[in-house]
């Protein structure tokens, strides 16, 4: 296990708002924070950040909870992975035994090895390129000729694969990795499908190319790009890693990790096509550009991209290929809700080329001269040859009209209509009757998808136990529902008044925390829900030994943090002018928290006696002997009285 001081110290050094901040653009909202929430496809900043409480909680999704949970959600990792994942960020040592490895996951170890493979990989092709012989004759100097310094090389870790198809395999061995961790991070590929993975079988997957390294927002190592250079090759020019674990292309973004803070700064960001265009355009001090690593572009890149900016420049090559790649690319954009520009390069021209021949000044003024949105790209596009050309016009405005259609504002949509008609000469009701098309047609498509993946949802929950499962000796089924597996609405009021309010004072000698432990002890009453239960004895046993229980407790614990965030994060606070006029309506929950105290051990207590009696009501169905019969009606009547009294007492009612 890792000690309680490791985890208090990455909390103590680890300010969550510094955490999040890596991953989601956060603007200062009072004594707060707020952002677009990365855990869905959040349309305006939904998820708040509290540094005074160390919470995140997302009021549209609902994820909340610490930094770890955080970090759980955001890398996929489990509990103490991303204990470790911090840990390295803050340079705080975890001694050799600290990790349990009964306490990862299988895929946790998995992706762990994945991700130590593509780090040694990473360090393994940057020494090629410096040290081997074709690395120091071929490709430094092709580096070099194109006008990329070693500062540069060394910031995004540029490699080279080497030409010995079983080197990188036998180098990967000999560090302690075995095939199958290198075959999982698509390091090495099998030569036979029909043969397993053995040494013999597999060859590297990349040779003899120039390899660029693809980090994820945190900067782990995820895979790789391999651009050949060599021109008397049938090979593909570029080459990526296969989808693993780790690595989905459609959710990464090229340069993201390193460009981040500038695009930040800027609020704004270049997408480009390819690797060299992104190290070429940040060496030459254009530093906040991305790319698609290789793949055509997503609405998870999209979303990525909004959570640090919404407003995109597209650089692209000006022949056919890179106008149909940035029309392609628009719609997903616009559909997103990000603002877009596109800058097409001359003839012969990439950013790369540009820049590099040019110099940032005129590569500035020349985007800056050149940019058009999307409509008046359509426009030069499609009306090139013959401006006047009834069947080209038409032809602009039903894809202008189908781009207008996926945009999100009203506002925008009215603005850019507009727009089309002025350029186009042609009535505004004929462009918004063309967008309305597109936008029922786009509505019955998305609805289908959502049709199909509910059907597919729904086909996947198997009808009873699954094959193989036994039930528990003495387990009997039953047709009604057992009180425990209700909804366990009063003992999680109960838990969210102990979070707030667990070093308050209850009465002279005892805390209200002090206060919930003794009925707990006294009447045993423990909370039903197993893992309510086990929250509540957890605080009890820090509580016992003499430890301060507060919010700060709920927050730190892997266990109790999502509701503790739940309950720590207010959205809405009432006005002064709702408390004024309807003060007697509404009473603080720091008014009510002894009540709500008493009011939910009386739930409880009432939930325990209902279980007994059903206990005692199946018992007097089997008695046999009318002593037994006595005994047990004289147990049912006494917890009947019981429960009258706690319900006459306080109301308290068990639906």
């Amino acid at each position: 296990m890792i000690s309680q001081q490791v985890i208090d110290k990455i909390f103590d050094v680890a300010p969550i708002e510094e955490v999040v901040g890596e991953f989601v653009t956060l603007k200062r909202a009072g004594a707060n924070y707020k952002g677009l929430c990365p855990f869905h496809d959040d349309k305006s900043p939904s998820m708040s950040v509290s540094p005074s409480k160390g919470i995140f909680k997302c009021f549209s999704c609902g994820e909340g909870g610490n930094i770890f949970q955080f970090i759980m959600q955001h890398e996929g990792l489990s509990y103490p992975l991303a204990i470790k994942f911090l840990a390295e960020k803050y340079n705080i040592e975890i001694e050799e035994g600290q990790i349990d490895v009964d306490e990862l996951k299988e895929e946790a170890r998995v992706k762990e090895g994945v991700y130590a493979c593509l780090e040694f990989a990473k360090n393994h092709f940057y020494e090629r390129l410096n040290s081997s012989q074709d690395g120091k004759v071929i490709y430094k100097p092709y580096l070099t000729e194109r006008g990329i310094n070693q500062q540069t090389i060394d910031e995004f870790h540029i490699g080279f694969s080497g030409t010995q198809r079983d080197h990188l395999l036998h180098e990967g061995i000999k560090n302690g990795y075995t095939s199958q961790q290198l075959y999982d991070a698509g390091l090495v590929k099998k030569i036979n499908d029909d043969q397993g993975i053995i040494e013999s079988n597999l060859r590297a997957t990349f040779l003899d190319r120039m390899v660029f390294p693809i980090f994820s927002v945190s900067g782990k190592v995820l895979g790789f790009g391999g651009r050949i250079i060599k021109k008397d090759t049938k090979a593909p020019k570029y080459l990526n890693s296969p989808e693993t674990v780790v690595y989905e292309k459609r959710k990464e973004l090229y340069g993201l990790s390193v460009c981040k803070q500038s695009i930040r700064k800027n609020d704004a960001v270049f997408l480009v096509e390819g690797y060299m265009d992104v190290v070429s355009l940040h060496q030459s001090g254009v530093d906040n550009v991305v790319a698609a690593s290789g793949t055509a572009f997503t609405e998870e890149q999209a979303r990525l991209i909004k959570r640090f900016t919404h407003n995109v420049t597209m650089l692209f090559d000006g022949d056919e290929a890179g106008v149909n790649a940035s029309l392609k690319h628009i719609q997903t954009l616009l559909a997103a809700d990000i603002n877009v520009q596109v800058v097409l390069f001359p003839a012969e021209e990439d950013p790369d080329s540009f820049i590099q021949k040019r110099g940032s000044t005129a590569f500035n003024q020349y985007v800056s001269d050149t940019s058009k949105n999307f409509v008046e790209l359509i426009q030069a596009v499609k009306l090139a040859k013959n401006p006047s050309d009834p069947i080209q016009k038409a032809e602009a405005a039903r894809l202008v009209a189908e781009n207008i259609a996926a945009l999100p504002d009203p506002l925008k949509r009215a603005a850019f209509i507009t727009e089309t008609s002025n350029n186009l000469d042609i009535p505004e009701r004929i462009i918004i009757a063309e967008v309305n098309k597109f936008r029922v047609n786009n509505r019955k498509l998305k609805d289908r998808e959502e049709r199909r993946v509910q059907h597919e949802n729904k086909s996947a929950i198997p009808e009873g136990p699954p094959p193989g499962f036994e039930y528990q000796p003495g387990y009997k089924q039953s047709n009604s529902p057992d009180l425990a597996d209700h909804k366990n609405y009063q003992e999680e009021e109960l838990l969210k008044t102990l979070i707030l309010h667990a070093d308050k004072e209850f009465s002279e000698e005892m805390t209200v925390a002090e206060f919930i432990f003794n009925e707990f002890e006294e009447e045993q009453i423990w909370p039903i829900s197993k893992d309510l239960r086990q929250i509540f004895r957890d605080a009890y046993a820090h509580l016992k030994e003499h430890k301060v229980l507060n919010e700060l407790y709920f927050i730190r614990n892997a266990k109790s943090s999502k509701i503790a965030a739940e309950v720590l994060s207010v959205r809405h606070n009432l006005s002064k002018g709702w408390e004024d006029n309807y003060e007697k309506f509404v009473k603080s929950d720091q008014e009510n928290y002894k009540s709500h105290v008493i009011d939910n051990l009386n739930y409880l207590k009432l939930k325990h006696i209902d279980l007994l009696m059903k206990e005692n009501q199946e018992k007097l169905k089997i008695a046999e002997s009318d002593e037994d019969i006595m005994v047990l009606q004289q147990i049912h009547d006494n917890l009947l009285k019981i429960r009258r009294k706690i319900t006459d007492q306080s109301g308290t009612v068990i639906s």
